[in-house]
């Protein structure tokens, strides 16, 4: 091999280092994204609970002051007033009563049909020509409301504003006068003092009911807050706020919340460049990481190509070792078993070939081509890198043919069994030629289970795809199997070139021959083979047209062979 990197680990770093970038790219981009969701998520429910907490007080205090005024003894109490039967100092003590535990305390007016005040709680001095006109305008609108509560807004300015509610009242159908409560606007701001976040109460025409920095309301109209458009933030004063807005229907009253929330540029971009930094930190030790991997692989694989180049040219006795503790490591155990295996068997087969018939079975058992190891391991290491899925599949059927073909112990098998290896065997050249290499099997399920010499037909489709391919650039391939009477037949056809008529005397002629032939062996040691362990009623037949194709065709007597060929009740 070349100095530096191979083209296998140029190619799997690529891919992998593909991967890593964009596992890692949009990790960030998740993390920043889930930083910055989660910040945004937290203010806004920060913001809920805020108007949660403003929205629940608002509302308690508001019907706090609404069963006040429509409470049946408070109205009783009105109307004695208005008739003159109470002087007021019983409407005075309610007043005081109800100022002790409420939340936000009230001054009340109570005033006669021509809006006339007839009982204030207020001082002389509060109680101004201003207060006195404000009340009998919104006097003759609550007479407007048919017996609901009007509420409105009191300000005067330079003053602090006031929300005010007031109860239109009715006796028999008929207006006898209403009864104003003016709710105190410094326990508003005692109430809402325990809340960190600023707000703004207000009608909804804009009149300001309560405010907790008046800066919010500074350069507008006197007392009004009416944002043409809502936004997200706003500034006031070099400061930015969250502000955030809902809308109390039965009350008719938008209340707004606004959380200090500073300009946070300088520290979104610090966190977005340690992220990055990070990522870079991880990337590079994944390409680190992968690196060492794709070395440790692609020596792994390339060491066994040149153990198995060794075997094949040079050394066969050679034993590879490769210790990377994976699936190399166990591919090359298996050849190193299977070469073991073979080197044995040759041994044997020069010892035992003249002892007798069961000596020379044992001389004649299938072995597996070299060059099948060979492309097959090649194969396999291209498509770690193209197709990694497809790569362990020949792997794991690569090794269940080593397995199969290296198991002494177990000679004869069932055709069902030897077609699963088969099946293996036909995927892995399907992989190496692609669509130049189609296959049919088409035998009968009564032929399953009889028992048949392991490895019978593996050599037979070698020989269609070794002499299909030197003259056409695709091989379509039949394997039959049927049973005629006494004997099972099997049968490997080819659509290949074919044979003249006189190699195909010739190879007829050395089937029946005795002496080994060193240029045809393959065919010749399976019809040896058949002929020795099942008697002369079995053997091979070849028939061959000159670019049309070679079939062979396999008889086993099923009543010969000392029970190697039966039909095996329990499945073989």
């Amino acid at each position: 091999m070349p100095p530096g990197k191979s083209k296998f680990q140029k190619e799997l770093e690529r891919l992998a280092s593909k991967q890593i970038i964009t596992v890692i790219g949009i990790g960030c981009l998740f993390f920043c994204a889930a930083i910055f969701g989660n910040t945004l998520m937290e203010q806004k429910m920060k913001q809920e609970r805020h108007l949660d907490d403003v929205t629940g007080t608002f509302r308690e205090v508001c019907n706090s002051v609404s069963s006040f005024l429509q409470d049946e003894e408070n109205t009783e109490t009105f109307f004695n007033c208005i008739e003159g039967l109470e002087n007021g100092n019983g409407l005075q003590y309610r007043i005081t009563k109800y100022n002790v535990d409420a939340l936000v305390g009230i001054n009340l007016i109570l005033a006669d049909p021509e809006g006339q005040i007839l009982f204030s709680s207020f001082s002389q001095e509060v109680l101004n020509l201003h207060r006195r006109e404000f009340n009998q305008i919104a006097d003759a609108n609550a007479k407007a409301q048919d017996g609901k509560l009007y509420r409105t807004v009191y300000y005067f300015s330079g003053e602090t504003s006031e929300y005010v509610l007031i109860h239109p009242l009715y006796r028999d159908g008929v207006y006898m006068g209403s009864v104003a409560a003016y709710l105190k606007e410094g326990d508003w701001n005692r109430l809402f003092q325990k809340y960190q976040y600023d707000i703004i109460l207000t009608a909804a025409g804009g009149d300001v009911i309560y405010c907790s920095n008046s800066s919010f309301t500074s350069g507008s109209t006197v007392n009004k807050y009416r944002p043409r458009e809502m936004e997200r933030y706003c500034q006031v004063n070099d400061s930015r706020y969250l502000a955030g807005r809902r809308y109390l229907s039965e009350q008719n009253v938008y209340l707004y919340s606004f959380i200090y929330q500073p300009e946070n540029g300088s520290y979104i971009l610090i966190g977005i460049l340690i992220i990055l930094g990070l990522g870079i930190v991880w990337m590079l030790l994944f390409f680190h990481l992968l690196q060492k991997m794709a070395e440790k692989t692609s020596q792994s694989v390339r060491m066994l190509v040149e153990e198995i180049r060794l075997i094949r040219k040079k050394d066969t006795e050679h034993v590879i070792e490769i210790e990377t503790g994976g699936e190399i490591e166990e591919i090359a155990r298996q050849i190193n078993m299977m070469v073991e295996s073979v080197n044995e068997l040759n041994r044997k087969n020069l010892d035992l070939l003249e002892i007798n018939n069961r000596m020379e079975i044992q001389n004649l058992q299938a072995q597996i081509n070299p060059h099948f190891i060979y492309n097959t391991l090649d194969n396999i290491r291209f498509l770690i890198v193209q197709d990694a899925r497809k790569a362990d599949e020949l792997i794991g059927r690569f090794t269940r043919i080593l397995r199969y073909s290296i198991n002494n112990t177990k000679q004869i098998t069932s055709l069902q069994e030897d077609m699963e290896y088969i099946e293996d065997y036909l995927v892995i050249q399907k992989t190496r030629f692609g669509d130049r290499f189609q296959c049919e099997v088409d035998i009968g399920t009564e032929c399953s289970r009889v028992l048949v010499p392991k490895l019978l037909l593996q050599p037979l489709i070698e020989n269609s795809l070794k002499y299909g391919f030197r003259k056409k650039a695709s091989i379509h391939v039949f394997i039959r199997g049927r049973i005629e009477g006494e004997y099972l037949v099997l049968q490997v056809e080819d659509d290949g070139p074919g044979q003249p008529k006189s190699t195909l005397e010739t190879l007829i002629g050395i089937l029946r021959s005795g002496e080994i032939n060193t240029v045809h062996n393959g065919l010749q040691n399976i019809n040896r083979r058949v002929i020795l362990e099942y008697g002369n009623h079995s053997g091979l037949s070849l028939e061959s047209r000159e670019g049309l194709g070679f079939t062979v065709t396999i008889r086993l007597w099923m009543k010969g062979g000392e029970k190697h060929v039966q039909c095996s009740a329990g499945g073989g």
